[in-house]
């Protein structure tokens, strides 16, 4: 199997979850369960969030961008999932800011400081509300999966 950075079976439009736990518990286990990230992954993601908040307030669509450090990615790649119903992260500049997000990128970057490459090129594409508003509207896995393709098809980790 190609470890694409966008891969179809990573992508996840209308998902419902309860809360963020549940969230990030199954784009992590996806991440895994594709060979993308170690059977530590998902541990890892989980306390990193409590210690370092990834809700982004980027508009009326705000996004959370969870990760780990590298040592727990085998390949990388990226897991994406909008939601039906937005669940509530903490604001990674105040985490006492609680946000509603709508669409979660779980990263798996298997280079040390590759985040903050990535970061940098995301930060473009999740300002853009409009097409945000685009990737929200896809209710199938294809035309999502190929607007994302298309959108990170330049970037190179």
């Amino acid at each position: 199997m190609p470890f694409e950075f966008i891969n179809k079976n990573l992508v996840f439009p209308n998902k419902n979850f309860n809360n963020q736990n549940e969230a990030l518990a199954f784009l992590a286990d996806q991440l895994t369960t594709n060979g993308y990230a170690k059977s530590t992954f998902k541990a890892a993601v989980l306390k990193r969030e409590t210690v370092f908040p990834t809700g982004l307030p980027t508009g009326n669509i705000n996004v959370a961008i969870p990760h780990a450090d590298w040592q727990n990615v085998t390949h990388s790649g990226i897991a994406i999932s909008t939601l039906t119903n937005p669940i509530e992260f903490s604001n990674m500049a105040d985490p006492n800011d609680k946000l509603q997000i709508s669409m979660i990128f779980m990263l798996a970057i298997d280079e040390p400081h590759g985040e903050v490459k990535l970061l940098k090129e995301l930060m473009k594409i999740v300002q853009n509300q409009k097409h945000l508003a685009q990737l929200l509207s896809y209710d199938n896995v294809n035309d999502l999966y190929i607007d994302l393709k298309d959108t990170f098809s330049t970037l190179r980790v």
